[in-house]
């Protein structure tokens, strides 16, 4: 197995939590979409999960859906850090 190109699970592992801190946190992984709460401007966030491993080829890109599933805007502000912080919604 390739592990998404990282060659062992604890190779991937590291890669999947390497850049989280309170300044970015991937809340919410699934096959084809990740939310994310981040106190950094859209460009960097999206940088950042540009970067981060994805199983498809195109990768983690900023979502074309306008919502959330609960009707929140996408990007939109987190509920426990609503002046600094913004949840974003990406799809794979």
């Amino acid at each position: 197995m390739s592990y998404l190109g990282h060659g062992s699970p604890e190779k991937l592992e590291e890669a999947l939590t390497k850049e989280q801190d309170a300044d970015f946190m991937v809340y919410t992984e699934g096959l084809c979409y990740a939310a994310v709460c981040s106190s950094l401007d859209q460009a960097e966030t999206v940088a950042r999960m540009r970067r981060r491993p994805c199983g498809t080829r195109g990768g983690w890109t900023l979502s074309d859906h306008n919502k959330f599933a609960d009707g929140k805007p996408n990007p939109c502000p987190c509920e426990q850090h609503p002046k600094t912080h913004k949840h974003y919604l990406f799809a794979a």
